[in-house]
């Protein structure tokens, strides 16, 4: 069952030019889910760092530092607070991911009784990924499970709850309130979600765009 998602910073969430389309909301999205006990799902960012050198309480206190400074500037800090609970660096545990004792030290700063079974990894890094689930965890590869963060909210809903009844009832909304095109119908006014199929041919609700018109 998935009670926490741990989210990679650099090529998942933020490219070159900043954070990718709809990474902002879709985190949002996020931190009004359930968790599979019911409990409001934990999100979290576990991302690899320049180790502090040498590895000092003061050293790594610095490097915490220059990665919020990070997030400050993606205007991603305020979807992690507070920071001390929801960002873990590899500096922290002294050694790199996939390592289980990064992942293990971030449920830990996080205050949760969730095991790494319990783990939803979200990551662009195939190796990471295998490694991952090798560990017990799931995990969603960016640019291979989805490629665009609009999904994601779907995505993860499906995981927690496999009969999606969530799902259904934001499908049901969304007709009703006109927000949803008929599948194969180009977008019309008012609607900002649309039915696309994946590659198993499966029907994914996909948020075109965020304002009616």
């Amino acid at each position: 069952m998935v009670r926490v998602v741990l989210l990679d910073l650099g090529g998942t969430l933020v490219g070159p030019q900043g954070p990718f389309p709809h990474v902002t909301d879709a985190l949002a999205a996020l931190d009004q889910l359930d968790g599979a006990t019911g409990e409001p799902l934990d999100t979290a960012l576990v991302s690899d760092f320049p180790a502090a050198v040498p590895p000092t309480p003061e050293g790594v206190r610095e490097r915490f530092a220059e990665y919020l400074a990070l997030l400050d500037g993606f205007g991603l800090r305020g979807s992690f607070e507070p920071v001390e609970r929801r960002v873990t660096l590899s500096t922290h545990a002294g050694v790199r991911k996939p390592d289980r004792r990064v992942y293990e030290l971030a449920l830990h700063r996080l205050g949760t009784d969730a095991t790494l079974a319990d783990c939803l990894v979200i990551t662009e890094d195939p190796a990471h990924v295998a490694a991952c689930r090798a560990l017990g965890m799931r995990a969603l590869q960016f640019g291979a499970d989805f490629d665009d963060w609009s999904q994601v909210p779907a995505l993860v809903r499906r995981l927690v709850d496999p009969a999606d009844r969530e799902g259904a009832v934001f499908e049901r909304s969304l007709r009703e309130h006109g927000q949803l095109a008929p599948e194969g119908v180009p977008l019309p006014p008012g609607a900002t979600h649309e039915v696309e199929r994946d590659e198993d041919g499966e029907a994914v609700i996909k948020r075109t765009r965020f304002s009616a018109y």
